[in-house]
């Protein structure tokens, strides 16, 4: 999908560094997104591995909103992952790009060109002869291997421009899923397609603008190796636009990412994977954990924060069967309901052994993530990988309500939401999920009812772990 912008559009950059001329590729989205990106007082820096850093602010360091005109005619759909597009992140968008039907076959090899060349094949002499050949980068100045890569970074970033703006491009958009939901956030190529409004910061140098506007096709095509298999597959799913398309998919395979064009569509997404959670799920964790089946901390309870990891999963556009197996497995290794951080990593070899067992077609990066969010769910305070956030969010949610609302320690929008409920509007909450529960035919009022009284009477006299 491309997009045409208006020159007289105003769009805003938040960053905590004084500069005249913006780098490629900075991001631009409403005011409000800004502001929030400004109000985390974090700086996002390049690393020499093409990642990104994320550190906080140095005392003194004061806030700017920038705003702009972009002169942007057309732009390349992205995804939002927070504004955290590095080098793995661009290369899947370049696997989407060169093999658009999707059907796994041959890969152009213009894309090694692009991708794989700049860290492996040139010396790096001519990386930046290359880089100099345009003026979107600076050669690093020192010697040390810190420079070597970040030139080698860049070079890669300056042949994706180049490749780009040959086939008609001058940017890329996407649409904000976290500083402001549902605005359109651009990323220009170049700094001369941003016409900066605030003068007293000074404008950016406009004098030499080299551009390539040369197609590349460079002849050949090779086998894709499995990561790069890996990485289109998501890349696939993440850019499903067909609402048949996502339930055609959601239907066959339950490890589908989707992104939730309405709310009926969300609402049919909620009600398969809780069907998931109640019918298959739950009935393989309770064959290896030591919970009860009811209590302050049974298998009620997880539930209930497998039901809360549905909708905040559905929240952030995240899979929701990852989140599903960490909130069954993030109380399976609790021997009582007492204040416990051990629990959480004891959990990782039962949890690595029961993903074995039930679902050994779980891509590996899947596993790990699902591990680390039940192993650290005891200790960890926040996070940005979105299994363990929407885990950790869903385990607070009930602590919330009981002991105060800590907006510190959630990581999700929907997850402080939820959190911050009072107590007219936490029974309101209840008693929607119990008629979403009897409506899509997951519990009977009669179930629902039978086991609150379980769990009352289980926490009066404590709840019985099992010894294993």
């Amino acid at each position: 999908m491309t997009r045409f912008l208006s020159e007289n559009n105003v769009f805003y950059h938040g960053t905590y560094n004084e500069f005249s001329r913006f780098r490629p590729l900075s991001h631009f989205g409403s005011i409000y997104a800004a502001e929030k990106v400004v109000s985390k007082g974090v700086q996002k820096l390049e690393v020499p591995d093409g990642g990104i850093s994320v550190k906080p602010v140095l005392t003194g360091m004061k806030p700017h909103i920038i705003p702009a005109n972009l002169k942007l005619k057309n732009t390349y759909e992205l995804q939002d992952i927070e504004a955290n597009h590095d080098k793995n992140f661009y290369c899947g968008v370049l696997l989407f790009h060169f093999l658009k039907d999707l059907k796994y076959k041959k890969l152009n090899l213009a894309y090694d060109y692009i991708a794989k060349e700049p860290f492996e094949k040139v010396s790096w002499n001519n990386v930046k002869k290359e880089l100099k050949s345009d003026v979107l980068y600076e050669v690093e100045i020192s010697n040390a291997y810190f420079a070597e890569m970040m030139d080698r970074y860049h070079l890669f970033l300056q042949r994706m421009i180049h490749y780009f703006e040959s086939i008609g491009f001058d940017g890329f958009h996407y649409t904000n899923h976290y500083e402001d939901a549902g605005h359109i956030s651009y990323v220009p190529f170049r700094p001369e397609s941003i016409i900066r409004l605030d003068t007293a910061v000074g404008e950016s140098d406009n004098s030499k603008v080299i551009k390539n506007d040369n197609i590349l096709a460079l002849s050949g095509e090779r086998d894709l190796s499995n990561d790069e298999q890996c990485t289109l597959r998501f890349e696939k799913i993440y850019r499903m636009e067909s609402s048949a398309e996502k339930m055609f998919l959601l239907s066959a395979n339950k490890k589908v990412l989707l992104r939730p064009s309405s709310f009926r569509q969300m609402m049919k997404e909620k009600a398969y994977y809780s069907k998931v959670l109640f019918s298959e799920v739950m009935p393989k964790i309770e064959r290896i954990t030591n919970q009860s089946r009811y209590g302050y901390h049974g298998l009620s309870h997880t539930q209930q924060v497998g039901l809360f990891g549905i909708e905040l999963a559905l929240s952030v556009r995240q899979d929701p069967l990852p989140v599903i197996l960490a909130a069954g497995l993030h109380d399976c290794a609790r021997v009582n309901d007492e204040y416990c951080e051990q629990h959480g990593p004891r959990c990782e070899p039962i949890a690595r052994k029961f993903l074995a067992d039930n679902y050994p077609d779980l891509l590996p990066v899947d596993v790990e993530r699902i591990v680390k969010a039940v192993k650290e769910h005891t200790v960890g305070r926040n996070s940005s990988d979105l299994v363990s956030a929407c885990l950790w969010d869903a385990d607070r949610v009930r602590l919330s309500w009981e002991m105060g609302f800590a907006p510190e320690f959630f990581s999700t929008p929907y997850g402080k939401k939820l959190g911050a409920l009072t107590r007219s509007k936490q029974e309101k909450y209840i008693a929607d999920q119990e008629r979403f529960l009897i409506e899509n035919r997951i519990k009977t009022r009669a179930q629902i009812e039978y086991d609150k009284i379980m769990d009352i009477k289980q926490n009066l006299i404590g709840t019985n772990f099992k010894v294993r």
